[in-house]
C-alpha cells in the first residue's frame, strides 16, 4: 500500500506507475495513476493546447465546393502560365523547334531522297516540287511538297477539293466509286464481275512486284470529250501510273 502524494488517498500499488531509482530497485511514483492523469491532461491543455489550436486556425485551408476549387485552380493556372508567358519561355520553345525544323530539313536535303506521303516510296528530290516558304524574318526557305510529282498529278486531277479548299481523299474515292457504279451495267454476269476484281488484283500485284505505282485505266474513258465508255472487264487495262495521267480522259480510235 501506498499514499498519494496529491490526492492523500492510500491505493495499492498497482495504482501507481513504477519507476527506478538511482540504485535500480522499481519504486512506485509519488502520484497515482488518476492524479497523473489529471496533471498531464491540464498541463497539456493549458501550454501546448493553446499553440495548437492557433496553429490549426492559420494554417489549415478552408473547406471549399467543387466549382470554388476548379476556380482556384484556374486563378493559380492562370498565373503560372502568366509568369511563365512574361518570362520568354514562349519565344524560346519556338527557337528551339524552328532550330529542331531546320535541322531535318537540312539533313532531308543532304540526303537527296525524300518519301512520299502518299505512295511511301521513297524518291529523289527530282521526284518532287519545290515549294518557296517565308520565315517571320523576311527570308526564304525552299522544302519540298508531301507528295511526288505523280501522285501530285493524281491529286490535282481526280481529287475534289473540300468546303474548307483542303483536299479530301474521301470524297475523291466516293466520286470514284460513284463514276464506276453508274458506268457498270446491270446486266453484267457474275463471271464477268469477277473479271473486274481480278484486274484490279492484278494492278495491286504489279505494284507490289515493281515498287512502282499502276493503275487501272479505263481504255474508252467513262467521261470522254467526245465518248463515254462502260465500266466492263474488255475496257480496263492495268497502266504504269505515269503513262494513265499522260493518257487523261483522251481516246485513241485508231489503237
Amino acid at each position: 500500500m501506498k499514499s498519494c502524494s496529491v490526492c492523500g488517498l492510500i491505493k495499492e500499488l498497482s495504482a501507481f506507475d513504477g519507476m527506478r531509482n538511482r540504485s535500480g530497485v522499481r519504486v512506485a511514483k509519488a502520484r497515482c495513476k488518476d492524479c497523473r492523469k489529471i496533471y498531464t491532461n491540464s498541463r497539456y491543455y493549458s501550454k501546448t493546447g493553446a499553440i495548437r489550436k492557433e496553429h490549426t486556425l492559420k494554417e489549415s485551408k478552408p473547406k471549399l465546393s467543387p466549382e470554388e476549387k476548379l476556380k482556384a485552380s484556374k486563378a493559380n493556372w492562370d498565373a503560372w502560365y502568366a509568369e511563365w508567358k512574361d518570362s520568354g519561355a514562349i519565344e524560346k520553345c519556338k527557337q528551339e523547334y524552328r532550330k529542331e525544323a531546320e535541322q531535318v530539313r537540312q539533313s532531308m536535303l543532304d540526303s537527296g531522297v525524300k518519301t512520299c506521303t502518299n505512295c511511301n516510296v521513297e524518291h529523289s528530290l527530282t521526284q518532287f516540287h519545290m515549294r518557296n516558304r517565308k520565315r517571320k524574318d523576311g527570308s526564304t526557305y525552299k522544302v519540298p511538297y508531301p507528295h511526288c510529282k505523280t501522285c501530285r498529278r493524281v491529286v490535282n486531277r481526280e481529287y475534289e477539293l473540300s468546303p474548307s479548299g483542303k483536299v479530301n481523299k474521301k470524297a475523291y474515292n466516293a466520286v470514284r466509286d460513284r463514276r464506276s457504279k453508274e458506268a457498270t451495267p446491270e446486266w453484267l454476269s457474275k463471271e464477268q464481275k469477277q473479271q473486274i476484281v481480278a484486274v484490279y488484283e492484278h494492278m495491286r500485284d504489279c505494284r507490289a512486284v515493281t515498287g512502282e505505282d499502276y493503275h487501272v485505266d479505263h481504255i474508252v474513258p467513262l467521261r470522254g470529250e467526245n465518248i463515254c465508255g462502260l465500266h466492263v472487264p474488255w475496257n480496263l487495262q492495268v497502266l504504269p501510273a505515269y503513262v494513265n495521267i499522260t493518257k487523261s480522259n483522251k481516246f485513241d480510235e485508231d489503237s
